[in-house]
Parts: structure tokens; C-alpha cells; sequence
């Protein structure tokens, strides 16, 4: 008796090559994308949120790896930049993202959170999502951003952009410009506030900022100047011209060439018995100036209700800033 039965026969075709098909559907590998992440027909589409190069499925169907997929495999990863170059601007936000690159030059982007972040330098924090908080700064700072997504690793660089002359730190709304402050203080003093008098010669920081002056050292003499040029800062000074009766008196002063940007406010009165002032109504004359600050005069006037004025003084304010 001859037993009656089947033989089958197993094709092993290249992987890369095969082609899923059924009585619905027909898959070609060439339309396979990103890593075998996602596939299409003209019947359905596999999109990478079901799983990547390895099993997917969804209600209709499951798509087992080996059956129709792409080996493919990550090669590097790279940090997405919105902008080149990355800027942030201080105190705000900005959400960055992680792309694998495979070694078919397909790109995937990564699901928030598949990266580990961290800072490498600058004044910024980083979640594990990959969100990018700023601090506030005195000046445009540098700052560089770390990821690694398994065995691979990229950074990228962002300045952090200053947009407010007064939100730094302990120096933070006193009313002076936070750069000055660091300039001449630190970064941390505790004596920045307008009052302060850091080197003790009776002028506090309001003066020696709108005057030009070093906070932190005492003045080796007057006001002084040579043609158009400002040789040495100082308090302001009263200057004689002509003789006798033709004499003249002016005020000098000293003024920053910024001092509209710093909301800075020069006003200059007189007196004829230090009780009543009287502000003047005259715009300054400039005299002389280098590249921060400038020498201004203005003309005592001739009288002041029935006294000679035979005084001055310069009051400082540092007006509030426009809503």
C-alpha cells in the first residue's frame, strides 16, 4: 500500500525583497519608509506609532516583524533646531526635539522623553521632556544643551538674549542697569541698590552711575576736560567765565551718553539761599564727551525771585518704566 500524502516546499527569498500579499491587499518593500516605521498600499497605511521595525498591528490586521519590514539601524541622532542660529530670549521657553538617523539616511523623530537631556554650560535648565527654560540674564550668554538617546549624543548651542537692562539676579528692579552693576560689583553684591555707597566718599551708586563714576573707587579729582574731549569724570562743578561785572556762571555736570535708555532723568536747579529752588528752564550745552559719557553746562539764570542765584544742585531720578 502506498500512504498517500503532501510535500511541502520552503523558498527563502531575500529579506529586503519580499512582498506581503494576501486576497485584499499587496505590500511592496519599496514603499517602506523610516526604519520599517511606517508602510502604505493602496488598501491601508502602517503609521510608526505602532511600533518600530519590529510588530504592529491595529483592529483590522497585525504586521509580525520578519513578514514585511526594513532592517535598518540608528547611526546618530541630531538635536531638530528651529532656527540657525538658536536664540532664546531670557526668562522664556523652548521645546526641543531629538531625530534618529538610520543608516539608510531615513530620519524618525523621536517620541518626547526617548532622550535623557542636561546642561552642559549656560544659565538654563532643562526638563526630561526636552523643554528649555531660560534665566535671566545682564548680557547675551552662550549656553549648550546635552542629549543622549542610548549610545548616541549631540548638543546644540542657544544664546540666551538679554531684553531687560534691570531683572538680573539681586540687582533685579533698583532702578540701576544690571550690566553696570556686574560691571563694577559682581554678579552677587548685596550694596548695588541706588543708596549704596560701596567706597564710602559720600556718593551713592545713583550718583556715581549717572555721573560716570566708579562705584568702587574715590575720585582723584574735578571734572575735567580739553576741547571736545572729557579727560576725567566727576561731580559736578561751577564754572566761572569773563570777569567783573560780565562775568557768567554755568553748571557742568557730568551725563551718560544712555541715559534715555536707562530711564535717567538730569534736572538741574538753582538757589540764591539753599531753601527755595527753582529748576532751569534752559537745555544743556554739550561740551565734550568720550564713549560713555559726555560734559554738559547750563547757564545760572539772572534772577531768582528779587535773589541772585549763587547755587545749584543736580537731582537724579530714575523714572518708571512705560506698561
Amino acid at each position: 500500500m502506498v500512504a498517500a500524502g503532501r510535500f511541502f516546499v520552503l523558498c527563502l527569498l531575500p529579506f529586503t525583497a519580499w512582498s506581503g500579499r494576501s486576497g485584499d491587499y499587496s505590500l511592496s518593500p519599496a514603499i517602506l519608509d523610516a526604519g520599517g516605521l511606517s508602510a502604505a498600499s493602496a488598501n491601508y497605511r502602517i503609521n510608526f506609532s505602532a511600533g518600530p521595525g519590529a510588530a504592529a498591528a491595529s483592529t483590522d490586521y497585525r504586521l509580525r516583524a520578519g513578514y514585511a519590514g526594513q532592517l535598518a539601524e540608528v547611526v546618530t541622532i541630531a538635536i531638530a533646531e528651529p532656527s540657525v542660529p538658536m536664540t532664546l530670549i531670557e526668562s522664556a521657553s523652548i521645546q526641543l526635539g531629538v531625530t534618529a538617523i538610520y543608516d539608510d539616511d531615513t530620519k524618525l523623530d523621536l517620541p518626547a522623553g526617548a532622550a535623557s537631556w542636561s546642561v552642559q554650560s549656560g544659565p538654563i535648565t532643562v526638563g526630561q521632556a526636552g523643554m528649555v527654560t531660560a534665566s535671566a540674564v545682564y548680557q547675551t550668554t552662550p549656553s549648550v544643551v546635552f542629549a543622549i538617546y542610548g549610545t548616541f549624543s549631540d548638543t546644540v548651542a542657544l544664546s540666551i538674549v538679554n531684553n531687560g537692562l534691570d531683572d538680573f539676579g539681586p540687582y533685579a528692579a533698583d532702578g540701576l542697569p544690571d550690566l553696570w552693576q556686574v560691571q563694577y560689583l559682581g554678579e552677587s553684591s548685596l550694596r548695588g541698590g541706588q543708596t549704596a555707597d560701596v567706597d564710602g566718599d559720600g556718593f551713592n551708586n545713583l550718583m556715581e552711575f549717572a555721573f560716570g563714576m566708579n562705584p568702587t573707587q574715590r575720585p582723584t579729582g574735578a571734572l575735567a576736560w580739553t576741547g571736545s574731549t572729557l579727560l576725567r569724570t566727576g561731580i559736578p562743578i561751577l564754572s566761572v567765565g569773563g570777569s567783573g561785572s560780565a562775568s557768567t556762571l554755568t553748571a557742568v555736570f557730568a551725563r551718560r551718553l544712555d541715559y534715555l535708555a536707562a530711564n535717567l532723568s538730569y534736572k538741574v536747579e538753582f538757589s540764591g539761599d539753599l531753601v527755595t529752588w527753582q529748576p532751569s528752564s534752559s537745555t544743556p550745552t554739550v561740551l565734550a564727551a568720550n564713549s560713555e559719557t559726555q560734559v554738559v553746562s547750563v547757564p545760572f539764570p539772572l534772577s531768582l525771585t528779587g535773589k541772585k542765584a549763587a547755587f545749584f544742585r543736580v537731582k537724579l531720578e530714575v523714572l518708571p518704566v512705560a506698561p
